[in-house]
């Protein structure tokens, strides 16, 4: 799911995760009820601390290659070079990439 805005309501996200795990469960497909669970999960990690009614800016939560592999359904290796490939936003944090919300939503 594509979000074009650069800011979303912490209820919108939850919401939005939430119709994706519905729609996993919907389809009865194993592997769609997996990665919906693993997106719900830790996204539900990177937004808990935040009021369902604060806007939060998707460029501001930086995640881990680790996060943005679960979110995506990749291995941290593909992420890492679609990350050099320019093909997903992101930027070095010393030696760690660090990924905008936004690229993986």
């Amino acid at each position: 799911m594509g979000i074009r805005a650069s800011q979303m309501r912490i209820a919108d996200i939850r919401s939005m995760l939430n119709r994706e795990r519905y729609e996993a469960l919907d389809v009865r497909d194993p592997l769609a009820i997996s990665q919906a669970a693993e997106r719900y999960s830790v996204l539900d990690t990177v937004i808990s601390t935040f009021p369902d009614s604060e806007m939060m800016d998707l460029y501001r939560p930086l995640l881990s290659v680790s996060q943005a592999a679960k979110l995506l359904g990749y291995k941290p290796k593909e992420v890492r070079r679609l990350l050099g490939q320019g093909k997903i936003s992101g930027k070095k944090v010393g030696s760690e990439w660090r990924i905008p919300l936004k690229a993986v939503l």
